[in-house]
């Protein structure tokens, strides 16, 4: 059976240990930048995202890569990225809705989750547990990007209220 990394963004500190224990898993040093795994602040609301690798239903990556050097295991939907194949051309990254897929300007090459082989860094050291590691068929498919609008929708709609003198 496939897993994933699970998500709880409502568990997420912003610790941003995991960016840590992926860049030493797999650069040998301590580097968010170059972690396979980004965590966003929207200080407007208050909330840390770990914004995390797949399985994407679309996957834009596969999709623009000219070389097929991105391609998609037809199990577990996971996208792995075959280095030997790669020209450089930076679609990938510029085409992940996450945008977890970068260029190592030190090493030049493209750098993508792969999963740590099944044991994901990110989720064995995450200290909240906001990052889990999970067969698919038992996780949620949670739309982050939605439930962010729906917090942005509240709070505008609280601040229209105040203006208008009504209280709630």
């Amino acid at each position: 059976m496939s897993s994933q990394l699970l998500v709880d963004y409502t568990k997420c500190t912003g610790c941003r240990v995991c960016e840590l224990a992926c860049s030493a898993k797999h650069e040998a040093r301590f580097q968010p930048s170059l972690a396979r795994l980004k965590i966003v602040k929207y200080d407007d609301l208050g909330l840390d995202v770990p914004n995390v690798c797949g399985p994407c239903e679309e996957a834009p990556c596969v999709e623009v890569c000219p070389v097929y050097a991105m391609r998609r295991d037809a199990v577990s939907k996971m996208v792995y990225l075959d280095h030997d194949k790669c020209i450089l051309c930076k679609s990938c990254a510029g085409a992940c809705v996450n945008g977890v897929i970068l260029l190592d300007t030190y090493s030049m090459r493209i750098i993508k989750c792969d999963h740590c082989g099944g044991e994901p860094e990110c989720a064995r050291m995450c200290p909240t547990g906001a990052i889990t590691y999970g067969p698919t068929s038992t996780s949620k498919t949670v739309d982050r990007h939605s439930k962010i609008l729906g917090y942005l929708r509240e709070i505008e709609r609280s601040a229209e209220a105040q203006e208008s003198g009504g209280v709630e």
